[in-house]
C-alpha cells in the first residue's frame, strides 16, 4: 500500500520502532517492503513514552500530529488508504513571486547551489516550475516538490533532482519560471571573496540583491561591503542592471546606480531601433534609482511582445540591455 502511494506521490513513509532485542527478528519486520527500522536502546525511552506494544500501528499527519493508534495482529484497517489520502490533501501550486530566487553560490568551491525562498503563508508545491541559467528553461523540471511557508529549497549543481547547469564565477542569470511560463530572473554578479570566504549573492523578493555570507536554507545575512577596488553592492562607478522580471509581462522595473548627479535619459526602443517611449530624461541626484515600464509607448499604447532595447546615458555613460515583452 505505502508503494503504490508513493508510486503517486504521496508523500508517505513506513517506518518500523523495535526495542533492540527485537531486532534481532529483524527479517519479520521487512518483508515484502523496504522500511526503516529504528532500534530503541534499553531503558526503551521512545517505546515508554508511546505507550508501544508489539505490533501496535500509529499513523502521523505531516505536522506529526498522531491520528491512530491500533494494535493490527487481526490485520490492516481496510480503509487505512483512504485514511492516509484523507490526511494529505493537494497543496496548493506556488505562486511565482512569493517563492522566489533567494541566494545563489557561483564559485564552485564547494559547489554551486541555487536558493528558493516561500514567503508565502501556506506549504506549497512546485511541481512543473522549472529553473535554468537561460530563458530556454530546459535544465531542471521540479517534480513534486513541496517548499514549507516561510521555509527554502536548496539544489547543489548536479545533485539528483536539481540543477545540472553551471552558474559562471564571471557573471550569470538565473531564470525561474512557474508551470504557466510566467518567469522571474536574477543577475548574478562576478564571484568574489572575503577574508579568504567564496561570497554568496543573496536577492529580495524585487530580484535585487548583493553579496553575502554563504547560508543556504536560511535566512539571508546581511550584504557584505567590499572594498572599492572589487565588485562593491554599492558600487563607485555608473551602473546599468539588467531588468527585473525578464522576460515580463506586462511590467518590469529597470535599475541603475549613479556615483553623482547627472543628467539621465533613459530610452527604450524596438528590436529595430525605433524610439518606443523616454522613461527618463530629466537631472538626478546620485544614488540607486529604478523605474518601471508597463509595456506602453510614448502615448499610451500597449506594444505587441518580443524583444526590446533599453538605453541609458548618463552624464558620459552610455549602455543598453535586451529584454522580452511577453503576450
Amino acid at each position: 500500500m505505502v508503494d503504490n502511494l508513493k508510486s503517486q506521490n504521496y508523500p508517505v513513509e513506513l517506518i518500523g520502532l523495535g526495542k533492540e532485542s527485537h531486532i534481532g527478528d529483524l527479517d519479520n519486520w521487512i518483508t515484502d517492503n523496504d522500511a526503516s527500522v529504528c532500534s530503541d536502546p534499553s531503558p526503551f525511552p521512545t517505546w515508554d513514552v508511546w505507550g508501544a506494544s508489539q505490533r501496535d500501528m500509529y499513523v502521523l499527519d505531516l505536522s506529526g500530529n498522531l491520528i491512530l493508534q491500533q494494535n493490527i495482529t487481526s490485520g490492516i484497517p481496510d480503509d487505512l488508504g483512504e485514511l492516509i489520502i484523507s490526511l494529505i490533501a493537494p497543496l496548493p501550486a506556488c505562486i511565482l513571486g512569493e517563492v522566489y530566487v533567494s541566494e545563489a553560490h557561483t564559485s564552485g568551491d564547494p559547489e554551486d547551489y541555487i536558493e528558493i525562498y516561500n514567503s508565502g503563508s501556506l506549504d506549497c508545491s512546485l511541481e512543473g516550475f522549472q529553473l535554468d541559467d537561460d530563458a530556454e528553461l530546459d535544465d531542471l523540471t521540479f517534480g513534486n516538490i513541496i517548499i514549507s511557508a516561510g521555509g527554502y529549497w536548496v539544489g547543489y549543481e548536479d545533485d539528483e533532482e536539481s540543477f545540472s547547469s553551471g552558474l559562471s564565477s564571471s557573471g550569470d542569470i538565473v531564470v525561474f519560471a512557474d508551470s504557466s511560463g510566467n518567469s522571474l530572473s536574477v543577475t548574478l554578479e562576478p564571484s568574489e571573496q572575503l577574508d579568504g570566504v567564496q561570497l554568496s549573492q543573496s536577492f529580495d523578493d524585487s530580484g535585487i540583491g548583493c553579496y553575502t555570507i554563504p547560508t543556504p536554507g536560511i535566512q539571508n545575512s546581511d550584504c557584505v561591503n567590499l572594498s572599492v577596488d572589487r565588485a562593491d553592492p554599492n558600487p563607485v562607478e555608473f551602473l546599468l542592471h539588467q531588468n527585473y522580471p525578464n522576460p515580463f509581462n506586462p511590467e518590469t522595473v529597470l535599475g541603475y546606480y549613479l556615483p553623482n548627479n547627472m543628467h539621465v535619459r533613459l530610452t527604450i526602443y524596438d528590436i529595430l531601433g525605433s524610439r518606443a517611449i523616454d522613461l527618463v530624461n530629466e537631472n538626478q541626484t546620485s544614488g540607486y534609482k529604478s523605474e518601471y515600464w508597463n509595456g506602453t509607448d510614448n502615448n499610451g499604447r500597449q506594444l505587441p511582445g518580443g524583444v526590446y532595447l533599453y538605453k541609458i546615458q548618463a552624464g558620459n555613460n552610455t549602455q543598453i540591455k535586451k529584454m522580452i515583452l511577453l503576450k
